[in-house]
């Protein structure tokens, strides 16, 4: 981390840049963030890469602009437009004066760190949302832009351990912060604001098929893709799914992606059609899993699963691998809960005594939602990143002007 000459800094306009703001749980991740920032002490801006269709339709764009943040969409459709947004982003962030770019996502890492140097910005911070294990090529690029970077702030201890391994990033400038869930009690029940509410107006009321929402209900939440694990769940579902448990139990996959068709195609050629709904992307995703009994996620990596926390938090039971974040999310006491070794024979073992065992299930969603409610607020989450940012400033030589909540010194 290179030393820079003391000076003073009043005020500390925060720059937010991410790939797209389409509802994800990166996405939902910066929402939160930007809007529980300090404003006494913290300007935010939010800087957008995708000028995609696709990601504006769903864009959590004016969310942002709901809560007086500014959102500057780049316009990058194609590589022929990323040197001309590299440049708008540099004399941007150079003409604003910003004090702090915390990046989102492997794209806008990249981008970002390139334009924050031009522009130079003090503080420079990548996020590191997933244990990406299998892109040589973006690993190669995150590494050989490296030295742009004043430090990685990961969303997990296993994800922090990831960078500090693959990415051979200084452990002295990994940090780790995990994701936060927004929870309010209403009428005795908690429910997730999640920033995806302010698009339910874009849906038709949920509308299940003949045969469904008849049963008890398992979801899997999340892209229809394969790191999300879903083949290998339905492709084992054999060992667990007994005459007694495919009567009681439905599944409701509540999501979209690549995978949609082979899914279920697979689910035809395995008889599952009458088990496994295809509900698609939700906006209201978080209300249909407050009144589930099960969260499975069988995925292949993550970073810190934001279905796992909304769930844990909305004291749902859950089956997990144990992927980046899963332990950490759920804490000492979630065993029953997490398969150790991607055994199929081990996630049916233990997804059969969750599936029949009611005093377990809700022992083991107590217990979840204690954990979220005591570690993962979005408060909590966002004063991590302030404190970080102040002592990363501070290493650099920056003397930190701390505002009361008045925003006077």
């Amino acid at each position: 981390m290179t030393h820079i000459q003391t000076n003073t800094i009043n005020k500390r306009v925060v720059a937010l840049a991410i790939t797209e703001l389409s509802p994800g749980g990166a996405e939902k991740a910066l929402v939160h963030l930007a809007t529980s920032l300090d404003r006494a002490r913290f300007t935010p801006i939010v800087y957008t890469l995708s000028g995609l269709s696709r990601d504006t339709e769903r864009s959590l764009a004016p969310v942002l602009r709901s809560h007086g943040i500014e959102v500057v969409e780049l316009g990058v459709r194609g590589i022929v437009d990323a040197l001309p947004a590299l440049w708008r982003l540099a004399r941007d962030l150079r003409a604003r004066r910003v004090t702090i770019l915390q990046t989102f996502m492997y794209h806008a890492n990249i981008f970002g760190r390139i334009a924050g140097r031009l522009a130079g910005v003090p503080l420079i911070c990548s996020g590191v949302r997933v244990a990406e294990r299998d892109a040589p090529l973006r690993l190669k690029f995150d590494r050989l832009t490296r030295r742009f970077v004043d430090a990685w702030l990961c969303v997990g201890d296993d994800v922090a351990t990831f960078t500090c391994q693959t990415l051979r990033a200084p452990s002295s400038h990994v940090f780790s912060i995990p994701n936060g869930v927004d929870l309010e009690l209403v009428q005795g029940r908690w429910r997730v604001n999640s920033p995806t509410r302010n698009l339910l107006g874009e849906q038709s009321p949920l509308t299940p098929p003949e045969g469904f929402a008849r049963r008890k209900r398992m979801v899997v939440l999340g892209r229809l893709a394969p790191q999300k694990g879903i083949d290998w769940l339905l492709e084992h579902a054999t060992l667990w799914l007994t005459p007694e448990i495919r009567n009681s139990w439905e599944l409701w996959l509540l999501g979209d992606g690549p995978q949609r068709e082979s899914l279920q195609s697979l689910c035809h050629r395995l008889g599952l059609e009458d088990f496994v709904w295809f509900a698609g992307w939700r906006a209201d995703a978080t209300d249909i899993l407050a009144d589930s009994q099960l969260l499975l996620l069988p995925s292949r990596w993550e970073g810190m699963s934001n279905s796992l926390l909304e769930a844990a938090g909305l004291r749902v039971a859950t089956m997990c691998h144990a992927v980046e974040g899963v332990e950490q999310t759920l804490g000492p006491h979630a065993a029953p809960q997490i398969c150790y070794d991607r055994s199929a024979r081990e996630w049916a073992d233990k997804i059969t005594a969750l599936l029949t065992n009611d005093d377990l299930r809700e022992k083991m969603a107590n217990a979840n939602q204690a954990r979220v409610l005591e570690l993962f607020s979005v408060e909590k989450i966002a004063r991590r990143y302030e404190s970080t940012w102040t002592q990363l400033l501070r290493a650099k030589g920056y003397e930190i002007d701390e505002y009361d909540a008045r925003g006077q010194r």
